[in-house]
């Protein structure tokens, strides 16, 4: 027998006696009694089977509050208490279920940052919040994959554990009975630092301006930070590195708080990466910089060893404005732009836009070798004409092969087999067909005799 309780108030009025009566019979239905006064009510099987009545009925101010996972965003954080936004959100809310229940690939709420919903409501059109969250449903799926391949490789690890070495024989194992040392990750680490450190005292100086984050969406921002963090590893990998100088740092920024969620120690004052919260020109002589721009016409022919190099941190996939060429105009600093087409040939529909790694690496390979040629290794493939035309000449072979082994039936004449029938032939059944009406319309008789007095005939 089912039997609905409404509070705790009427659990406190029952005998000890239908305790375990009640374990057995009682049921709780979530849809009618919220989570927490079930939690209130009844803790666990043993505690309902003891006969002590303090144990068996619990105050809501005694009672652990446990907390269950919820899909419901925090409103509260998000909004910060503004109604508008907060309706908003509850529309969103809506359309991504209703996005869900057409098939859409749509992550789940709980997934989902405060950071998220917050970039979420920033978005004006429908196709834009259909694409990030799709891109949301991707990393969500990405890491749920990931999180299944560390579960499996446990599991065989368990199903097939190394065997136990015996203690008389010898263990030729890295780190065991073997000439070759070890060498750790963080050994690898010291060397690297090592090297941008004598590159802070005798190295050339190289800048990154970081001011560009207001002129760059939340998607733009994270894909810089990305590509100033390969930067910096590229860097420090090189075996003569630049003392690199990151300008215009504002902490606040998305940029920064992307590039520091990649490098977690670059506050830390042992860390060899310079951080300047002022503008470049307060830090070096303004007659030593050349602000590297693709909008100007000033070609870089020679590397000049001496110079302050300066590259713009920005990511622009749309409107592809010339804000570095602005900037360095507005400051009087010299440009440059890197003589790409001068040595390279660039496909038909290809932008020549560079990330920011992709220019320090070619800058790398210029001051140590001199030669564009070399350091122009660094430019996408796709991009080049080369590249364009050995993927067309490729697509149109696999073509070629693919339509060499179809048999060529242009010249080929059909032959009928001793199987073939040919009453069944189609041209035959039309030419029967026209012979029986044409006889039924000039005589009445019967379109087998008349068939074959015409053919009699």
């Amino acid at each position: 027998m089912l039997r609905f309780i409404k509070g705790s108030a009427t659990i406190l009025r029952l005998s000890e006696n239908l305790a375990d009566t009640l374990a057995k019979n009682v049921y709780i239905c979530k849809e009618v009694f919220p989570q927490q006064i079930i939690v209130n009510t009844f803790h666990r099987k043993n505690i309902l089977h003891s006969h002590n009545s303090s144990a068996f009925c619990t105050s809501t101010t005694h009672a652990p509050e446990i907390e269950a996972p919820s899909d419901e965003p925090n409103i509260a954080e998000i909004c910060g208490g503004d109604p508008d936004l907060e309706h908003k959100l509850k529309v969103l809310i809506l359309e991504m279920e209703v996005l869900r229940q057409e098939g859409k690939a749509i992550p789940n709420n709980s997934s989902m940052k405060s950071e998220n919903w917050k970039e979420l409501l920033n978005l004006s059109s429908k196709s834009a919040r259909k694409k990030f969250l799709e891109f949301l449903f991707k990393v969500e799926k990405k890491k749920e994959n990931k999180q299944k391949k560390k579960e499996f490789k446990r599991l065989e690890w368990e199903r097939n554990p190394k065997p136990e070495k015996e203690d008389n024989v010898l263990n030729y194992d890295l780190g065991g009975n073997n000439i070759f040392l070890r060498f750790y990750d963080s050994t690898i680490n010291h060397m690297y630092n090592n090297r941008l450190i004598q590159s802070m005292q005798f190295g050339q100086k190289l800048v990154v301006d970081c001011g560009y984050h207001e002129n760059m969406t939340k998607r733009e921002n994270s894909n810089c930070a990305k590509q100033l963090m390969f930067l910096f590893a590229e860097n420090r990998s090189s075996d003569d590195p630049f003392d690199l100088h990151y300008c215009n740092v504002a902490r606040e920024s998305s940029l920064i708080k992307g590039l520091h969620k990649f490098i977690a120690t670059m506050y830390e004052p042992w860390f060899p990466l310079n951080l300047h919260e002022k503008s470049y020109l307060d830090v070096f002589p303004k007659e030593q910089l050349v602000y590297l721009t693709p909008h100007c016409r000033d070609v870089l022919k020679e590397y000049d060893h001496n110079a302050v190099y300066i590259i713009g941190a920005i990511v622009d996939k749309v409107s592809n404005e010339p804000l570095s060429l602005a900037k360095a105009k507005k400051e009087g600093i010299r440009m440059a732009k890197l003589p790409l087409d001068y040595y390279l040939e660039w496909g038909a529909g290809s932008g020549k836009s560079l990330t920011v790694n992709q220019v320090m690496s070619i800058l790398l390979d210029v001051k140590r070798t001199g030669d564009w040629n070399y350091a122009f290794r660094h430019v996408p493939r796709r991009k080049l004409a080369d590249f364009q035309l050995q993927s067309a000449v490729k697509k149109f072979k696999s073509r070629l092969s693919y339509t060499s082994r179809i048999p060529d039936k242009r010249n080929s004449r059909w032959k009928p087999n001793s199987n073939t029938e040919l009453d069944k032939l189609s041209f035959n059944r039309i030419n029967k067909n026209a012979v029986k009406d044409e006889i039924e319309n000039k005589s009445g008789t019967s379109p087998l005799l008349a068939l074959k007095r015409t053919s009699n005939k």
